[in-house]
Formats: C-alpha cells, sequence, structure tokens
C-alpha cells in the first residue's frame, strides 16, 4: 500500500514534471513577446528572404510572431521605427547614416538618430559596383559620363556609392545619377536599360534576374593594390572592407573579383525601445540559429560567434549587452569599443541640435552647415 503522503508528493512531480514538458523554460521565458514587428526591404533583396527565414524560424523556436513590413527605401524604414509601427529595423548600411546623420538624416527633419544594434551577420558577401556584360565600362573610371542609380530615401547605398566612385577619383559630378524608388527597383533598372551602372549584392535574387538576362552581369573591381583608393573608400564609408568573390551571379568558373562588403543585413532600434524587447530579439535571433542554418545561404554569418566579429560602427542596445553578457560572449574590447560610440552618439546629437537652433538659412543648405558643424564638434571632442 503507497503511503498517502508519498502518493501526494509523487503527484507533484509528475504535475511538474507535465509543466516543463508542454511548458519549456516558463520562469526564463518571463517578458517574451509574442508579437515583434520589423521594418526591412521589400521581396527580390536578400535581406527580405533572411528576415523572413528567421522570422519562420523565431516562430517555430519561441512562438514569437515576427511581423515584417516590407517598405521600399531605408527613410520609411526609419519613419516605421520612429512612429512604433514597427519595433524593429532590419537594416544594411542605412542605419550609420541615420546614427551619424549623414545624406538623408542630415536634413532638419531628422539629425543624427539615437539607434541601437541588436545583432549584425558579419556577411562577406559582395556588395558593390555592377554592370551589364555589354556596358563598355571596365573600371570606375570608366563610370564618368555614364548614368549611376542613386536609390531615393536610401543613404546607406548612396554613401557607398560615392565611397566607391572615390576609389577611382571620381565625384557625383562626375556622373549622370538616375534615381529609383527602391533598391530592387534600381537593380531591374540596369535590365531595362534606365542606367548603366548600380549598387548590388551578389546575394540578391534580383542580382540573379540581371545575370540572366540578355546583357548579363559584371561586376566592377575595386583594385586592392590601389591602397589610395581604399584609403578614399574607407572615409567615406568606414563600415566597407575589401572581398574576393570566386562564384555567385556575374562570375563563370574560375573568374573571381575584387570588390566590396561590410555586415550586413543588421537589426537595430531606438535605444528607447524597451531592453527587454531587443533582449528577447537578440536572444531569439541567435538560438533559432540551427532552425534557420539551412533555410539561407546567408546563415553562417548569423552564428553567434562569427556575427559578433563584425566591425560594428554603431553601438548595441543595452538589451543586446545583457544578452550577450549572460552567454559570455560580449569583451572588454567590445565594452571599450561600445563606450567610444557612445560618446560619440552623445556629441553628435549635442552637436545637430545646437547647428539646428543656431540656423536660419535656407532649408537646402542646411546639410553643408551641419556637416561643417558636425565635423568640428567631433574634432573637438577628440574623435
Amino acid at each position: 500500500m503507497t503511503h498517502p503522503r508519498r502518493a501526494f508528493l509523487g503527484c507533484l512531480i509528475a504535475a511538474a514534471a507535465t509543466v516543463a514538458m508542454t511548458a519549456p523554460g516558463l520562469a526564463a521565458e518571463q517578458g517574451r513577446p509574442e508579437v515583434i514587428s520589423v521594418a526591412g526591404n521589400k521581396p527580390g533583396s536578400a535581406s527580405h528572404a533572411e528576415v523572413t527565414a528567421i522570422a519562420d524560424a523565431v516562430s517555430k523556436r519561441f512562438g514569437t510572431k515576427i511581423r515584417v513590413i516590407p517598405v521600399g527605401n531605408a527613410v520609411g524604414r526609419a519613419i516605421a521605427l520612429q512612429s512604433g509601427k514597427s519595433k524593429f529595423w532590419m537594416s544594411c548600411s542605412a542605419y550609420y547614416t541615420a546614427f551619424e546623420g549623414i545624406g538623408d538624416f542630415g536634413a532638419q527633419r531628422w539629425g543624427p538618430q539615437d539607434i541601437r544594434v541588436l545583432i549584425l551577420a558579419n556577411r562577406r558577401n559582395n556588395f558593390s559596383l555592377a554592370t551589364s556584360k555589354k556596358s563598355p565600362v571596365k573600371t570606375i573610371a570608366d563610370i564618368k559620363g555614364k548614368r549611376m542609380a542613386w536609390v531615393v530615401g536610401n543613404s546607406g547605398i548612396n554613401m557607398q556609392t560615392e565611397a566607391y566612385l572615390a576609389h577611382g577619383g571620381l565625384t557625383l559630378d562626375d556622373v549622370k545619377l538616375v534615381t529609383f524608388p527602391g533598391y530592387v527597383a534600381s537593380l531591374r533598372g540596369l535590365i531595362s536599360g534606365q542606367t548603366d551602372v548600380v549598387m548590388a549584392a551578389n546575394s540578391s535574387s534580383a542580382t540573379r534576374e540581371i545575370a540572366a538576362s540578355p546583357g548579363g552581369l559584371r561586376w566592377i573591381d575595386i583594385p586592392y593594390a590601389d591602397a589610395a583608393g581604399w584609403q578614399a573608400v574607407q572615409r567615406r564609408a568606414p563600415f566597407v572592407a575589401p572581398l574576393t568573390i570566386t562564384g555567385g551571379p556575374g562570375l563563370d568558373e574560375g573568374q573571381s573579383a575584387e570588390v566590396g562588403s561590410y555586415p550586413c543585413p543588421t537589426f537595430v532600434a531606438y535605444a528607447k525601445a524597451g531592453a527587454e524587447d531587443a533582449y528577447w530579439m537578440t536572444k531569439m535571433v541567435v538560438e533559432s540559429w540551427d532552425v534557420y542554418k539551412t533555410a539561407i545561404k546567408s546563415a553562417p554569418y548569423w552564428q553567434v560567434d562569427e556575427a559578433l566579429k563584425s566591425r560594428f560602427a554603431v553601438p548595441y542596445h543595452d538589451g543586446a549587452v545583457k544578452y550577450f553578457k549572460e552567454i559570455g560572449k560580449w569583451t572588454a574590447e567590445m565594452d571599450a569599443h561600445q563606450q567610444t560610440l557612445l560618446k560619440r552618439s552623445a556629441v553628435l546629437r549635442d552637436a545637430f541640435a545646437k547647428a539646428k537652433a543656431g540656423y536660419s538659412g535656407k532649408a537646402e543648405a542646411f546639410g553643408a552647415y551641419w556637416t561643417e558643424k558636425k565635423a568640428a564638434a567631433l574634432k573637438a571632442a577628440g574623435f
């Protein structure tokens, strides 16, 4: 005969086991959001494929639904973030221009944004200059006088356009800018003959469309041997690094190209976003990796140890830092760089507020005024 007290304890243990099986990590999941919205690129871009795969994996692994809001350009995605329509923004390079107050974000309407990183994919895929195989453009110098794609509202892409032109000693005044409403539209503009040169990623499905089109695809080399040229690139886009590609669209077997790349994509948020939400978003992206690692070619760059090798130029969110400390991945070196970037953010935003308050000229001239004030403030702060 079973003792009543032992039977009662056995029931309690069985009940606890049932809870553990049906709600794993229940205590640890306190605060996990049920729904998260992310502003991202439109279908046809590599980043859209990535965020879709990650969202599906997070749903399977954690039960949280990630609602992806496709927006055509970076300013639109920043507006979605600023307005609260989306909690997070999946960005490639535009978040850096938002943080610095560059390009579209150098206008009085914007200024340096208090942006924070959650996690960066340490991508080593190409994102640089491309043209058609039929084009006479073989080098950067050949772009002079040609039509160059310019993506409205995407200062990150446009910033790199200027940077790569500088490698060849060119400026925007040396080309004919053709505007497009979004990144994918600019790539398709090469197929339709609307432009001669675009900025493209070899991982984008729209880039594969170019390669399969009658005109084909050719990458324009950005030679590594030209050290001065690469210094000119990195002065304008410090997050960019040289890369050699040996396969993918636009390259036959045995061919290679000397191009450029940068950590992309990146989940970002405003600093004011809740630390718990940022913590959970970071945790879910990292810990769902086993689910999406076979779904996208870029998955190796999202693996946490690889991702944290990225050269970050924008500070991490407090929630992300909490998670990386929790799993033992946050280093003293990262923290020192983090403090430097936090100081830079404060200097930039203070300088912009003063510049905006002291400006009385025409709106279209504010950008040049702000650029001058920004440079002075950063120099005074030791940057």
